[in-house]
């Protein structure tokens, strides 16, 4: 059992998350009473236990409540207790300073209302201690204890049901099994997606009877016995209740009172009774109210007890239904669920519907009809095309990991002509948005090498529409790795196989539009808006936004990266807009909304399984962090980045970008000059200096200037003015304008060098990017204080603070107010031991325990320096030791 309840607590695991911050949310006055709620076997008792576990440093006590407890009041408050080994009351152990106390109660609906109370009182009324009650109720649940809690609680947390993919996951992980995609999909059906129910089914048979190619879900014992101890316990309404219940079982989502009439002849009554014995709900919809069981388990028992021929007949009236409603998928779906042999000829009617859903952007009801031909299928080409077809189509609905598992169903024979390239495709695009750089280069390569060099001629050698389809997925692998010119050469002859309105066809008009502006330098000119709408405006929005930000308007970017549709597949676009509003959002020095929407995208990118774009958004939420004096957040985004060999080249810029700024920003100059290189190794394969796109190379320049590497720095800054002149972005060339002015100073030219770093400071207050803005003045106030100059410094440093202030980045500010303070400028105090602004800087943070090097890394100063400002402070206050320190600035304060 334990091993089952912390298998449910992996896969429930975003919902313990969610747990454990409103937990630790809870303040003294302030305490938090949580409710978690879900149908039997959905997994509360294991995200109870697993809540539990991921609070360290709370003490901690659960219980679990049984019927009879409901009539002894206060026993399960004094179970608590004693297992949270007070001697006194609950209060007496959790109100304490200091105390962080967790109460959880399982099956809590059964719990007796004076512990309740009890409970609720001690979160909401203790003063000294952080306290938290977690209860588990069952749905449907809202009467008497039930319902005082519901009222009582703070949050109420709904248990989802497993996805397809979790399914798998927690067979794999309580029993060892791997189902394929088609046993997985049946076992969620069989249980509703609920972990506990998975359990029972798996556990039903023997382990043996998992690992066949296709293995038949059976239903468990258990659940036939209790279902016929039930119909036995009402027997006398059985004439008229089975054949209802048996009815409603036919469908997962319920079934329409008048469809349930048609099917059984029921005048009333065997609904009345499923109704009132529980075994059905009623959900009221005008004219149409619907009957659905109440538990999976029951359906999954009801379908089994159904006579093969009445099980057909019914489908083939349900079928006549909804023809008659005009409902075509739900027709063809009962149509193919009465058959008792494979129909080849209804297979490709269910096909053909589905392939026309998906050409106007039905993607998910075209996989499900696509799937369902693949099963009634009379042949194993037929049931490979068909399997591909579903996959393809939750590939347009941006759906990764549901289009994977379709394809591990696809046979290992691998086969020929038309059905490779359309394998190849499906099976690169797939890896593609996992990040998967060599397996997606070798199936979209293997794809595209397939097709005659002009393109298809005819049916006979590919069909123009998948043709068109390897181009423009060629077109995307040639931007995850940097190549425009190529994109612009796919993008061509996507268009030109291409049929008017094809996906394939605005999707690749998109990317070109990027890969011109890369090309050429300039924004290109959007196309003329043609009417359309949905995925097609959001595609132009997307690549419109990004070349915005690019070409020095981010409040352009902004308004345009925000716009979204609602649609199948439009998640993968929305994904990329995301990463590129977060970038414009992190310029404009929005960080709070750019924080949020690197989160949102983040989240996205998990849920749908399109790993390859998240190192964009963790490079932005690393910097933020960075700036708002939060290191161990943005290392904890910087070790997300998973990116390697293997990785494509916009997995790999933006991570190494990320690494470049963190240790220049945080005084780590091995690590800073380490992905300086990377970049410069990337450079050497792939041109990634096109203006405006990367911006990488101010920050590596300055880096090897801190490295004493002037005539590499000077090659650097040279080579990337000289594209940026042409392309008139300003903010790139006031980026430029540091290391070029840094480069001046160093060569005595200190006139000279100011000017650049003062035109540098003008350029970019004229724009609306006060993210740049503060990292220029500050690096110029930096300069000025090295020269002497410190009244200039101060000027700059104190207009960095100002910008650094607004967009909220407080371990900035504290930067340019230590400098400022080095520079000796401003309110003074002067006492006896004559130490500096900057030797009692560093003393007091000596005092505080921190380190030469720690101090050296804070103060942007060398150890070496660190360590002669030390010793001139020892001489100073008469001391000899770093132990000393504390004790001598306390004398003298």
């Amino acid at each position: 059992m334990a091993a089952h309840l912390d298998s449910t607590a992996d896969i429930l695991r975003p919902t313990i998350h969610e747990l454990v911050r409103a937990v630790e949310s809870a303040a003294p006055g302030d305490g938090r009473v949580l409710v978690v709620s879900g149908p039997h076997g959905s997994g509360r008792s294991g995200v109870l236990r697993g809540t539990l576990a991921a609070l360290p440093g709370w003490r901690s006590a659960r219980v679990t409540a049984l019927p009879w407890h409901g009539h002894d009041s206060g026993t399960l408050a004094r179970l608590l207790a004693a297992r949270l080994g007070a001697d006194a009351t609950l209060a007496g152990t959790a109100d304490v300073p200091g105390a962080m106390t967790v109460l959880a109660v399982d099956d809590a609906q059964w719990a007796d209302t004076g512990t309740v109370q009890e409970l609720v009182s001690l979160a909401r009324h203790s003063t000294r201690g952080r306290v938290a009650v977690v209860l588990s109720l069952p749905d449907g649940a809202g009467s008497g204890t039930a319902g005082l809690i519901r009222e009582m609680a703070d949050t109420v947390t709904v248990l989802p049901p497993l996805d397809l993919r979790d399914v798998r996951a927690f067979a794999l992980a309580v029993s060892g099994t791997r189902l394929g995609p088609e046993a997985a999909a049946q076992l969620q059906d069989l249980t509703g997606g609920r972990p506990g129910l998975i359990r029972e089914v798996l556990d039903s048979v023997p382990g043996d009877h998992w690992r066949q190619a296709s293995p038949s879900i059976p239903v468990p014992e258990s659940w036939r016995d209790a279902m016929a101890a039930r119909l036995d316990a009402v027997a006398d309404h059985g004439r008229s209740l089975l054949p209802v219940l048996q009815a409603v079982a036919l469908f997962p989502e319920g079934a329409t009172t008048d469809l349930v009439r048609t099917l059984t002849a029921d005048d009333g009554t065997g609904m009345d009774h499923a109704v009132s014995l529980g075994f059905c709900l009623l959900h009221p919809s005008p004219g149409h109210p619907v009957l659905r069981l109440v538990s999976p388990s029951d359906r999954a028992v009801l379908t089994s007890m159904t006579p093969p021929g009445r099980n057909a007949a019914m489908h083939r009236v349900a079928a006549e239904h909804f023809a008659g409603l005009g409902d075509t998928d739900a027709s063809l779906r009962h149509r193919a669920l009465a058959l008792t042999t494979p129909d080849g000829e209804l297979a490709a009617t269910i096909a053909d519907r589905g392939h026309r859903l998906g050409a106007t952007g039905y993607w998910r009801r075209a996989a499900s009809l696509m799937t369902l031909a693949a099963e009634i299928a009379t042949d194993a080409t037929h049931r490979e095309r068909y399997r591909l077809d579903a996959a393809e189509a939750m590939l347009g609905a941006s759906d990764i990991p549901a289009a994977r598992l379709h394809t591990r169903a696809l046979s290992p024979v691998i086969p020929v002509g038309t059905a490779a390239v359309q394998r190849h495709s499906v099976l690169g695009y797939l890896a593609l948005h996992e990040g998967r750089r060599a397996e997606a280069i070798s199936h979209i390569d293997s794809a595209s090498d397939q097709l005659a060099s002009d393109g298809p001629d005819g049916d006979d050698i590919v069909p123009r529409g998948l043709a068109s389809r390897v181009a423009s997925r060629q077109a995307l692998l040639n931007l995850a790795e940097w190549r425009p010119e190529q994109v612009v050469a796919w993008m061509d002859r996507a268009d030109r196989w291409a049929t008017a309105g094809a996906a394939a066809r605005t999707e690749s008009q998109a990317i070109a539009l990027i890969a011109q502006g890369a090309i050429t330098g300039r924004m290109p000119e959007e196309p003329v808006d043609d009417g359309s709408a949905g995925l097609h405006v959001q595609r132009r929005n997307m690549a419109m936004g990004w070349l915005s930000l690019v070409f020095d308007d981010p409040v352009t970017a902004r308004q345009r990266l925000q716009r979204r549709t609602q649609v199948d597949g439009s998640e993968r676009i929305s994904l990329w807009q995301d990463a590129w509003l977060a970038r414009s959002q992190f310029v404009m020095g929005e960080w709070d909304d750019a924080m949020t929407t690197v989160e949102r995208g983040l989240a996205r990118a998990e849920r749908f399984g399109i790993s390859f774009l998240e190192p964009l958004l963790l490079w932005t939420g690393a910097q933020i962090s960075v700036f708002r004096g939060a290191p161990g957040l943005a290392r904890n985004y910087m070790n997300r980045f998973a990116v390697g060999t293997d990785s494509f080249v916009v997995e790999q810029v933006p991570a190494a970008m990320c690494r470049l700024l963190f240790g220049s920003l945080d005084n780590d100059l091995a690590s800073a000059v380490h992905a300086g290189e990377r970049l410069t190794g990337i450079q050497g394969h792939t041109d990634i200096s096109q203006p405006g796109f990367w911006p990488w190379e101010d920050v590596w320049a300055q880096t090897l200037m801190r490295a004493g590497r002037f005539a590499e720095a000077e090659e650097v800054t040279t080579l990337a003015e000289e594209r940026a002149a042409a392309s008139g972005l300003l903010s790139l060339q006031a980026k430029l304008g540091v290391p070029r002015g840094n480069l001046l100073i160093q060569r005595g030219d200190v006139d000279a060098g100011l000017r650049v770093l003062d035109d540098a400071a003008d350029a970019i207050g004229t724009l609306p990017m006060p993210s740049y803005q503060s990292r220029i003045l500050f690096e110029y106030g930096q300069l000025l204080r090295r020269l002497g100059q410190r009244r200039r410094a101060d000027e700059q440093f104190a207009r960095a603070a100002e910008v650094f202030a607004a967009m909220g980045a407080t371990t900035f500010v504290e930067r340019c107010n230590r400098e400022r303070r080095a520079g000796g400028l401003g309110p003074r105090t002067v006492d006896a031991t004559g130490m500096t602004p900057q030797e009692k800087e560093i003393a007091a943070a000596v005092a505080d325990g921190a380190t030469n090097r720690e101090v050296a890394r804070d103060l942007f100063l060398s150890p070496k320096t660190v360590e002669y400002h030390l010793t001139r402070v020892y001489r100073k206050l008469g001391i000899r030791s770093r132990s000393d320190l504390a004790r001598a600035l306390d004398d003298r304060a």
